[in-house]
């Protein structure tokens, strides 16, 4: 069941429910905030049609026959396009151009099992060149009764022609109370405290929050705050040193800016803003940049500390 969004939701039903279906809907947003989740669902009822029609918003039963059949990998009006797999688990790099081609068959035809053919790219903005460029004249001459939706995280970056030819649809963060239904239902093994963290450092994603699930963020949360104590800030460094331990790096790298900057809400100073634009600066180029772990997270638990003491004056 798709949780949140329920402007985006709303549009697209009044159009389906309007009789004025766009072929193309671009899904804009930030990664792991429920782009695809919404493209799976509107798909999915735009699909079961009629006879889904005493259903709530998109949902529709899993044990609805179209459902099944999607879920199966085998509703022939329905595709999906995203980056190949090889035999050996390697995902490719973009969308090719090849991939594009093998949908047109599929629009030679009308519609097998209902009245409208579904394909979901996931996402638009990993195809190549060529790909993109192929992809575009389905969008400048529609296929009857089929349906676009290609999801993108940048769509600024897309070709001026592709935005220009599909109804945008914004995404962003989910609320803290969505957030929490949405994790609960992911990991009905996570406890209250652990589902607090993760809704902290994912920011409204649940996508990103599931990067940084079973990393303990409970125990680096109370860590920080050791350190914002005055805590072992060498022991805390070398904890980081593991080949295991570049996720909870990560984590670190999220956490600790926004755990300045609450800090420097409850004691604002140009000493406290200084320390929170050093961490952030810091904590956003470490993993992209491949620093030095160890180095890194005792730069930032001298950081962390130094806001401590600025807080307790």
């Amino acid at each position: 069941m798709l949780i949140g969004h329920d402007a985006q939701v709303s549009q697209f039903l009044d159009a389906l429910v309007g009789g004025r279906m766009h072929h193309a809907w671009l899904l804009a947003g930030p990664k792991g905030v429920g782009k695809r989740a919404f493209a799976d669902a509107a798909a999915l009822r735009l699909l079961a049609g009629e006879r889904a029609k005493d259903e709530d918003g998109l949902f529709v039963s899993p044990d609805h026959a179209t459902a099944r059949l999607i879920a199966a990998g085998s509703h022939m009006d329905h595709r999906i396009l995203m980056r190949e797999v090889d035999d050996k688990g390697k995902v490719a790099a973009e969308i090719k151009v090849d991939q594009v081609r093998d949908l047109q068959p599929l629009f030679r035809s009308t519609p097998v099992l209902g009245d409208w053919r579904t394909v979901i790219v996931d996402s638009v903005d990993e195809m190549n060149v060529a790909a993109a460029n192929a992809f575009l004249k389905n969008l400048e001459e529609p296929p009857k009764q089929t349906v676009f939706f290609l999801v993108s995280h940048a769509p600024g970056r897309l070709l001026p022609t592709i935005r220009s030819r599909c109804m945008m649809l914004r995404f962003g963060g989910l609320d803290d109370a969505a957030m929490r239904v949405v994790l609960g239902g992911l990991l009905p093994e996570a406890d209250a405290a652990e589902l607090a963290a993760l809704v902290a450092v994912a920011e409204g994603s649940p996508g990103e929050a599931l990067r940084y699930a079973g990393l303990d963020l409970k125990g680096l949360g109370a860590a920080i705050d050791a350190l914002m104590q005055g805590g072992d800030r060498v022991a805390f460094a070398r904890g980081f040193q593991a080949i295991g331990a570049a996720a909870r790096f990560e984590a670190l790298m999220a956490l600790a800016p926004r755990r300045i900057a609450d800090a420097a809400r409850t004691a604002p100073s140009e000493a406290m803003l200084g320390l929170y634009e050093r961490a952030n600066g810091l904590c956003a180029n470490a993993v992209k940049l491949a620093y030095d772990r160890v180095q890194v997270a005792f730069a930032v638990a001298e950081l962390l500390a130094e806001a401590g003491q600025h807080r307790g004056k």
